[in-house]
């Protein structure tokens, strides 16, 4: 009971603003689709940074962020047909064994430039190319990252994946020639956390939503050997040096989208399990968005939010021209 009082009052505050976002978008978007995701970012960033979130709420909001999402993107599994998506598999494979690397000496490198501690720089990179905040948070105790850093690095990670959010959409409403599987695979790619991926992806429509959700969940699954890396790198003579654990929710996601594929279960339960999938990353999409504190980056990390920012332009730019090269239909 204990439990669900301390959860139930911000997981309801979440609830209203998804709710109102939902409205905001049908009452607006006859002139204009910003899509209820991008709404409930901006309403979330704007609430925190203005009037800030009370106490009580906390724990919901970050209940929100962390469980809802899961599971919400373990349903979206039961949106996607497998079969049709592994057809892309080696060349999005590919994309995501260069770009994972790629980010992380990228990040450290440019770190040092601007006299970055390697370990802060280290964590910007893992949250840039791999899955966001939760990477950070999962890989701080790996490389035995002080708190400071982990809580500048998710700070930054959690702004720039905002921000990407909002310039991705606003990239899919203005009619580039990208195609659905293009535009699904630069933001599944390149979009810092699995939130901010999914919010983008799903702009252009549910096909580039599902791309972009099956490459990001392929750069999820880089989580381990990553830790293996850095573990190594930073901590030769520390045995005791703790590994992240295998993101059990990607293989649930992927389970689902085996089942949807087989047509296993009869398709109006699928279609309630998605429609439950979209109200419960919409609500995640709301608690990242009051999870960013703009007070914390410039207070404690305006080097290395530099460091962020070079890196994500250089990335995303970069990947777009590779995937408008490679991905052609």
């Amino acid at each position: 009971m204990d439990y669900l009082k301390e959860y139930s009052s911000g997981t309801i505050f979440v609830l209203i603003i998804s709710v109102v976002s939902i409205f905001i978008n049908d009452l607006f978007k006859n002139y204009i689709n910003l899509e209820a995701l991008t709404i409930a970012i901006i309403i979330g960033i704007i609430y925190n940074n203005t009037l800030g979130i009370h106490d009580s709420f906390k724990p919901g909001v970050k209940f929100s962020l962390k469980k809802l999402l899961k599971i919400g993107i373990v349903l979206l599994g039961f949106k996607l047909n497998i079969k049709a998506i592994l057809e892309l598999g080696p060349k999005i494979l590919t994309l995501v064994l260069i770009y994972v690397p790629v980010t992380l000496i990228l990040s450290i490198l440019i770190g040092k430039i601007f006299k970055v501690n390697n370990k802060l720089s280290a964590l910007v990179g893992v949250g840039s190319c791999i899955c966001g905040a939760s990477a950070i948070v999962a890989l701080t105790p790996s490389i035995n990252a002080d708190e400071d850093d982990s809580v500048i690095a998710v700070s930054i990670v959690s702004f720039l994946g905002a921000a990407g959010v909002l310039i991705y959409s606003a990239v899919a409403a203005s009619g580039l020639n990208l195609t659905e599987i293009q535009y699904g695979t630069w933001s599944g790619l390149t979009l810092h956390g699995v939130a901010h991926a999914l919010a983008a992806a799903f702009a252009l429509g549910d096909v580039s939503g599902e791309i972009g959700t099956f490459v990001k969940m392929t750069r999820v699954l880089m989580l381990v050997p990553v830790s293996l890396a850095l573990s190594f790198m930073f901590n030769r003579e520390n045995k005791n040096n703790q590994k992240a654990k295998f993101p059990m929710y990607v293989l649930y996601f992927i389970l689902a989208g085996i089942i949807n594929s087989l047509r296993i279960i009869p398709t109006p339960i699928t279609k309630i399990l998605t429609k439950i999938s979209s109200l419960l990353i919409l609500m995640a999409m709301t608690a990242m968005g009051l999870s960013v504190n703009f007070r914390s980056i410039v207070n404690k990390g305006i080097k290395a939010l530099i460091v962020g920012t070079l890196l994500f332009i250089i990335l995303s730019s970069a990947s777009l021209f590779s995937i408008i090269n490679i991905l052609i239909e």
